[in-house]
């Protein structure tokens, strides 16, 4: 979901990529949930910008423009657009993490906002429920299945997939298929309360390497 610098892109904020993604901590894979979730809100607190002239963010988000026709770097430098009635940037407006039992994934732009509504409609049927004091009901079932059935159709696309380059004019995503991988760093306080960790560096690979 990366592009290249593309001054005619600097008003656009759709994308259509979708990025297995894989974390590392202190060089060593990672499955914890948490440490999942934390590493990936770091990476879009980075991609969303601004950058602010800090050399390790500019790498990590010039990294990332190398792969998607999408992304706009321009906005990773400066900031991505407040939403209306916000305060500060929002990382999660743009970009949206998925840990599924197939992966995990980073959908942005188009993707990210239609998981954002269907998510909201869950959230709407789990209010209705509580009012009628009952713990679930058809509609909240469907909206749940819904939001997996839509999931399963981003992961399953070829076309969104992230590739080892694209095409400058056409945007076309070219070669094979690449994963990103977020190396993380910690204090080495494995296992106790006290444990944090910071984002060093992302790099793509072919997948399954």
């Amino acid at each position: 979901m990366l592009s290249a610098i593309n001054s005619a892109q600097s008003n656009s904020i759709s994308f259509t990529s979708v990025v297995p993604l894989r974390v590392f901590i202190d060089g060593m894979e990672t499955f914890n949930p948490q440490h999942l979730k934390n590493a990936t809100h770091k990476l879009t607190g980075v991609l969303a910008g601004p950058a602010k002239n800090d050399s390790k963010k500019l790498k990590i988000i010039r990294e990332f423009a190398k792969y998607d026709p999408d992304y706009n770097i321009e906005y990773g430098f400066n900031g991505y657009p407040k939403r209306k009635n916000k305060k500060n940037i929002q990382p999660s407006d743009y970009f949206r993490c998925i840990f599924d039992k197939a992966g995990s994934f980073l959908f942005t732009g188009a993707q990210s906002e239609k998981l954002k509504e269907l998510g909201k409609s869950i959230g709407s049927e789990k209010v209705s429920c509580k009012s009628r004091n009952i713990q679930t009901s058809f509609d909240l079932q469907a909206a749940k299945h819904y939001y997996g059935f839509v999931i399963g159709n981003f992961i399953r696309s070829a076309k969104m997939r992230v590739k080892e380059g694209f095409d400058p004019k056409t945007r076309i995503k070219i070669g094979k298929p690449v994963e990103m991988h977020i190396n993380m760093t910690s204090n080495k306080k494995y296992g106790q309360s006290n444990f944090k960790m910071n984002l060093e560096s992302i790099e793509f690979k072919t997948s399954g390497t």
